[in-house]
């Protein structure tokens, strides 16, 4: 599967994207954010697992403020 399909995205969607994010000093040739894969794995398990339960309480909040 070629990277545009992976992204749903046609061809030309994928040409345009990637023209407007080349250049970001840390991208993969796929526009993949690479800064954010590395700020993740500097963390230890521990930390991660915080950061997840933290966003999962944040969505949660947000749910009970949307339905109240």
């Amino acid at each position: 599967m070629k990277a545009h399909e992976e992204l749903g995205m046609t061809l030309e969607q994928f040409e345009q994207f990637q023209a407007l994010t080349q250049g970001f000093p840390h991208q993969n040739e796929d526009g993949v954010d690479l800064s954010l894969l590395r700020q993740n794995l500097s963390m230890t398990p521990g930390q991660r697992l915080d950061k997840l339960e933290a966003g999962a309480r944040f969505l949660l909040e947000l749910e009970r403020a949307r339905t109240a």
